[in-house]
């Protein structure tokens, strides 16, 4: 397929491993976030343990759902 000039409306152009401008931080980004919260308010006393008790939150909160289901 040939591309003109005028057609440059219709495609999109996609990198692959990319993020787009709009991108959201990191979970990383969000786990140092909560941890360096939890020292600053006392919550936790050791940063290694506030960091890796965020990465457990938010694994839970991004991975698994908690719906109800029946069993029958």
């Amino acid at each position: 397929m040939e591309v003109t000039v005028h057609d440059i409306d219709e495609v999109s152009i996609y990198f692959q491993e990319e993020l787009p401008l709009n991108h959201e931080p990191s979970l990383n980004h969000w786990a140092r976030l909560i941890a360096d919260d939890d020292i600053l308010t006392g919550y936790e006393k050791y940063w290694d343990y506030a960091y890796e008790q965020a990465w457990h939150s938010l694994d839970a909160e991004f991975n698994y759902t908690y719906e109800y289901r029946e069993v029958v």
